[in-house]
C-alpha cells in the first residue's frame, strides 16, 4: 500500500491504476474477499497482465472490466473507469464466470 492507495500499477496498455484505500474500504464489506491479499495480489495481475479485457455491459465508453484466473472455478474481476488519468478501480469482486462474454454488443478488448 502507498498512501492512499491500495494498489498502483501500469494496466497492460501502459495506463496507470489505481485502487484507492476509500474505494477499497466501500467495497470490502460486500466483497470480503477483498480482505484477502492473495486476491488484491490476483487483482493487480488482472490489471497488469490480463486473461481477458471486456467493455463493460452498464457503460461501454467509459469502463473495463479485466479479469484473471483467481482459482480453479473462479475469476478476479475488476471494473475500471478509464476515462481519467490515473484510471481508477472502481469495483472489484471474485465471480465465477466471465459475465460480458453472454451479451453479444460488448466487445472483447483482450
Amino acid at each position: 500500500m502507498d498512501g492512499d492507495n491500495i494498489f498502483c500499477v501500469e494496466d497492460y496498455g501502459g495506463k496507470k491504476v489505481i485502487f484507492t484505500k476509500k474505494k477499497w474500504q466501500e467495497k470490502q464489506f460486500d466483497h470480503p474477499e477483498l480482505r484477502k491479499e492473495t486476491f488484491i495480489d490476483c487483482l493487480k495481475r488482472a490489471i497488469i497482465k490480463p486473461d481477458e479485457v471486456w467493455e463493460d455491459y452498464q457503460d461501454k465508453k467509459n469502463k473495463r472490466c479485466y479479469y484473471k484466473k483467481y482459482s480453479t472455478c473462479s475469476y478476479a474481476k475488476a471494473v475500471v473507469w478509464i476515462k481519467t488519468d490515473p484510471c481508477n478501480v472502481v469495483s472489484a469482486y471474485e465471480i465465477s464466470d466471465i459475465k460480458e462474454s453472454k451479451y453479444p454488443n460488448l466487445k472483447r478488448l483482450v
